[in-house]
């Protein structure tokens, strides 16, 4: 599995921004790896390619025996530079990898951060409803706290203000009282708290 593909699988596509930034620098560690794969493996062909000629001339039967050893050390020096290669390989693959797993880890905090603030703009949008309701109910509530008084013969707006404890003038405002001299025994006064 690729580098990138471990990523898209790590990533939703909720977050595209974070995934794209993330799938960036995935490729971007992966030619890392790549080029220093190819350089390594560059190293190695010239070392075996040293070694084949020093194999050659000890082949020949008029090689010296200093001719033969040196062919021999050039076949372990292109062994050895073959093996650092492989291990510088597995390096960058290694190192690859581990930038790739950070940018997965930095993406889905993101990610994370993201559905945490968008978990606190709904509870604050809940709360504000909460609040409305609430406010809604009070009104209701305040509205259904509204006294009624039944005028009797002989009062007056004045006097039933003033049993209640309130202003003539918003008595008669409520009430929809055009002239406060002209009430009628019977008629239903609301009074507010």
């Amino acid at each position: 599995m690729s580098v990138w593909d471990k990523i898209k699988d790590a990533l939703t596509t909720d977050d595209a921004e974070a995934a794209e930034e993330a799938r960036r620098e995935a490729e971007e560690a992966q030619a890392e790896a790549d080029q220093a794969k190819v350089e390594s493996q560059a190293r190695a062909d010239e070392a075996r390619r040293k070694a084949d000629e020093a194999a050659d001339k000890a082949g020949l039967p008029t090689a010296t025996d200093e001719e033969k050893a040196q062919a021999d050390q050039a076949r372990k020096d292109a062994e050895a530079e073959a093996q650092k290669a492989q291990e510088e390989a597995a390096e960058a693959d290694r190192k690859a990898d581990e930038k790739a797993q950070r940018a997965i880890e930095k993406a889905n905090a993101r990610k994370e951060k993201r559905q945490e603030e968008r978990q606190e703009a709904r509870e604050e949008r809940q709360e504000a409803r909460e609040e409305k309701q609430e406010a809604r109910q009070d009104a209701r509530e305040a509205a259904t706290r509204e006294e009624v008084y039944t005028v009797k013969s002989g009062d007056t707006l004045s006097e039933i203000a003033a049993r209640h404890g309130a202003d003539w003038h918003e008595l008669a405002r409520v009430n929809n009282i055009d002239n406060p001299d002209l009430i009628f025994p019977g008629q239903k006064i609301r009074i507010p708290k």
